[in-house]
């Protein structure tokens, strides 16, 4: 008796343990999961900035071929090339 009382009690000790590696799994689990929506959307603020980077930067270049045409007009006028 003496020796089943001692097995019960081992058996509850491990499912209690058990039930507390659940519980920190699961939390860990929800933990990742709200890692992987943040990283998500870090992901997609990150795509739109690059996005929003090359546009400018192709307005920016743009620009600069105009005034460089420009300056190349003044230039014939001035130099009269």
């Amino acid at each position: 008796m003496k020796n089943e009382n001692k097995i019960v009690e081992l058996l509850a000790e491990s499912l209690q343990r058990q039930d507390r590696q659940e519980d920190i799994l699961n939390r860990q689990e929800n933990l990742l999961k709200e890692q992987q929506n943040i990283l998500k959307k870090i992901l997609e603020i990150q795509e739109k900035l690059a996005d929003q980077f090359h546009r400018m930067n192709e307005h920016l270049l743009t620009k600069q071929e105009k005034m460089e045409d420009r300056i190349s007009r003044l230039e014939d006028k001035v130099f009269k090339r």
